[in-house]
Protein backbone atom coordinates (compact mmCIF):
# COMPACT_ATOMS: atom_id res chain seq x y z
CA UNK A 1 0.00 0.00 0.00
CA UNK A 2 1.49 3.43 -0.82
CA UNK A 3 0.88 5.76 2.14
CA UNK A 4 0.82 9.81 2.06
CA UNK A 5 1.24 12.19 3.91
CA UNK A 6 -1.76 14.50 5.55
CA UNK A 7 -0.32 17.88 6.12
CA UNK A 8 -2.81 18.64 8.80
CA UNK A 9 -3.91 15.33 10.40
CA UNK A 10 -6.46 17.63 12.79
CA UNK A 11 -8.53 17.97 9.52
CA UNK A 12 -9.74 13.91 9.62
CA UNK A 13 -8.95 13.04 13.63
CA UNK A 14 -9.33 14.83 16.62
CA UNK A 15 -9.88 13.99 20.31
CA UNK A 16 -11.64 15.93 22.54
CA UNK A 17 -11.61 16.09 26.41
CA UNK A 18 -14.59 17.99 27.99
CA UNK A 19 -16.55 18.01 31.49
CA UNK A 20 -19.93 17.84 31.95
CA UNK A 21 -22.67 20.12 32.90
CA UNK A 22 -26.10 18.37 32.42
CA UNK A 23 -27.21 21.23 30.02
CA UNK A 24 -28.94 20.46 26.78
CA UNK A 25 -27.87 22.36 23.86
CA UNK A 26 -23.65 22.61 25.06
CA UNK A 27 -21.33 23.00 22.17
CA UNK A 28 -18.49 21.45 22.13
CA UNK A 29 -15.21 23.16 19.85
CA UNK A 30 -12.92 21.52 18.90
CA UNK A 31 -9.04 22.17 18.99
CA UNK A 32 -7.10 20.81 15.97
CA UNK A 33 -5.60 23.70 13.10
CA UNK A 34 -8.70 22.21 11.01
CA UNK A 35 -12.70 22.68 11.58
CA UNK A 36 -13.58 18.90 12.16
CA UNK A 37 -17.34 18.28 11.63
CA UNK A 38 -17.39 14.74 12.97
CA UNK A 39 -19.22 11.58 10.86
CA UNK A 40 -17.96 9.18 13.31
CA UNK A 41 -18.26 9.97 17.48
CA UNK A 42 -16.72 6.90 19.86
CA UNK A 43 -17.18 8.68 23.39
CA UNK A 44 -16.56 7.50 26.78
CA UNK A 45 -16.94 9.00 30.63
CA UNK A 46 -13.62 9.22 32.60
CA UNK A 47 -14.65 8.73 36.10
CA UNK A 48 -16.76 6.76 35.74
CA UNK A 49 -18.42 3.27 34.65
CA UNK A 50 -20.71 4.15 31.84
CA UNK A 51 -21.15 2.37 28.54
CA UNK A 52 -19.13 3.99 25.65
CA UNK A 53 -21.10 5.41 22.78
CA UNK A 54 -20.79 5.57 19.10
CA UNK A 55 -22.82 7.82 16.70
CA UNK A 56 -22.40 8.34 13.37
CA UNK A 57 -23.81 10.77 10.71
CA UNK A 58 -25.03 8.10 8.12
CA UNK A 59 -27.51 6.49 11.01
CA UNK A 60 -28.64 9.89 12.15
CA UNK A 61 -26.50 11.68 14.43
CA UNK A 62 -29.05 12.32 17.29
CA UNK A 63 -31.22 8.79 17.53
CA UNK A 64 -29.01 5.56 16.69
CA UNK A 65 -26.36 4.49 19.44
CA UNK A 66 -24.18 1.50 19.27
CA UNK A 67 -22.80 0.23 22.42
CA UNK A 68 -19.50 -1.49 21.51
CA UNK A 69 -18.46 -2.43 24.80
CA UNK A 70 -21.79 -4.68 25.25
CA UNK A 71 -23.54 -7.34 23.30
CA UNK A 72 -27.03 -5.00 22.87
CA UNK A 73 -28.19 -4.29 19.68
CA UNK A 74 -28.24 -0.70 18.45
CA UNK A 75 -31.03 1.44 20.04
CA UNK A 76 -32.87 4.48 19.19
CA UNK A 77 -32.76 7.41 22.15
CA UNK A 78 -31.96 10.78 21.36
CA UNK A 79 -30.46 12.27 24.33
CA UNK A 80 -27.38 12.28 23.43
CA UNK A 81 -26.23 14.85 20.90
CA UNK A 82 -27.81 17.33 19.31
CA UNK A 83 -25.96 17.98 15.92
CA UNK A 84 -22.39 17.62 14.88
CA UNK A 85 -21.10 20.80 14.17
CA UNK A 86 -18.57 22.39 11.62
CA UNK A 87 -15.90 22.93 14.35
CA UNK A 88 -17.32 19.81 16.47
CA UNK A 89 -20.50 19.12 18.11
CA UNK A 90 -23.82 20.01 20.39
CA UNK A 91 -24.41 17.80 23.46
CA UNK A 92 -27.69 16.98 24.69
CA UNK A 93 -28.62 16.29 28.53
CA UNK A 94 -27.75 12.61 28.71
CA UNK A 95 -25.60 10.67 31.38
CA UNK A 96 -23.19 9.58 29.17
CA UNK A 97 -22.39 12.40 27.09
CA UNK A 98 -23.14 15.45 29.50
CA UNK A 99 -23.83 15.15 32.93
CA UNK A 100 -22.70 17.37 35.48
CA UNK A 101 -19.27 16.50 37.40
CA UNK A 102 -18.66 13.37 34.90
CA UNK A 103 -15.26 13.96 32.41
CA UNK A 104 -15.47 12.81 29.21
CA UNK A 105 -13.40 11.96 25.81
CA UNK A 106 -14.72 11.68 22.10
CA UNK A 107 -12.50 9.85 19.30
CA UNK A 108 -13.67 11.92 16.36
CA UNK A 109 -13.33 10.58 12.72
CA UNK A 110 -14.47 12.79 9.33
CA UNK A 111 -15.87 10.46 6.67
CA UNK A 112 -17.89 12.23 3.82
CA UNK A 113 -20.21 14.66 5.50
CA UNK A 114 -22.82 12.81 6.00
CA UNK A 115 -23.03 12.23 2.26
CA UNK A 116 -23.50 8.58 1.49
CA UNK A 117 -23.21 6.14 -1.51
CA UNK A 118 -25.26 3.58 -1.86
CA UNK A 119 -24.23 0.02 -3.49
CA UNK A 120 -26.26 -2.71 -4.76
CA UNK A 121 -26.40 -6.81 -4.13
CA UNK A 122 -24.78 -8.46 -7.04
CA UNK A 123 -23.54 -12.26 -6.65
CA UNK A 124 -21.90 -12.04 -3.67
CA UNK A 125 -21.61 -8.32 -3.03
CA UNK A 126 -24.15 -7.07 -0.27
CA UNK A 127 -26.52 -4.11 -0.53
CA UNK A 128 -26.09 -1.39 1.80
CA UNK A 129 -24.26 3.13 2.17
CA UNK A 130 -20.69 3.72 2.70
CA UNK A 131 -19.41 7.39 3.08
CA UNK A 132 -15.44 7.05 2.43
CA UNK A 133 -12.36 9.18 2.90
CA UNK A 134 -9.62 8.34 0.48
CA UNK A 135 -7.71 10.43 2.04
CA UNK A 136 -7.79 9.35 5.37
CA UNK A 137 -8.48 5.92 4.64
CA UNK A 138 -11.78 5.73 6.49
CA UNK A 139 -14.98 4.58 5.57
CA UNK A 140 -18.16 4.01 7.46
CA UNK A 141 -20.60 1.46 6.10
CA UNK A 142 -23.91 -0.38 6.72
CA UNK A 143 -25.23 -3.21 5.10
CA UNK A 144 -27.41 -6.29 5.84
CA UNK A 145 -25.54 -9.62 5.58
CA UNK A 146 -27.23 -12.67 4.20
CA UNK A 147 -25.77 -16.02 5.73
CA UNK A 148 -23.49 -16.71 3.27
CA UNK A 149 -19.77 -16.80 3.01
CA UNK A 150 -17.74 -14.69 1.46
CA UNK A 151 -19.78 -11.90 0.77
CA UNK A 152 -17.73 -8.65 -0.33
CA UNK A 153 -18.72 -5.33 0.83
CA UNK A 154 -17.75 -2.03 -1.04
CA UNK A 155 -15.35 -0.10 1.04
CA UNK A 156 -15.10 2.87 -1.51
CA UNK A 157 -11.27 3.42 -0.26
CA UNK A 158 -8.23 3.27 -2.56
CA UNK A 159 -7.23 -0.44 -1.10
CA UNK A 160 -7.93 -2.68 1.29
CA UNK A 161 -8.15 -1.62 5.15
CA UNK A 162 -5.48 -3.00 6.96
CA UNK A 163 -8.17 -2.44 10.17
CA UNK A 164 -12.33 -2.90 10.14
CA UNK A 165 -14.49 -3.01 12.89
CA UNK A 166 -18.42 -4.64 12.88
CA UNK A 167 -21.13 -4.43 14.55
CA UNK A 168 -24.44 -6.61 14.89
CA UNK A 169 -26.91 -3.70 14.70
CA UNK A 170 -30.38 -5.20 14.90
CA UNK A 171 -29.89 -8.34 17.36
CA UNK A 172 -28.08 -8.53 20.63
Amino acid sequence: MAYTTIDDPSAYFQIKLWSGNGSAGTSITNDGNSDLQPDFFWAKTRNHTYNHIVLDSSRGVTNKRIIPNSVDAEDTYAGFMDSFDTDGFTLDNDVNTNESGKTYVAWQWKANGGTTTSFSASGAQLAGTRQSNTTAGFSIITYTGDGNNNATIPHGLSSAPKFVIIKERNNA
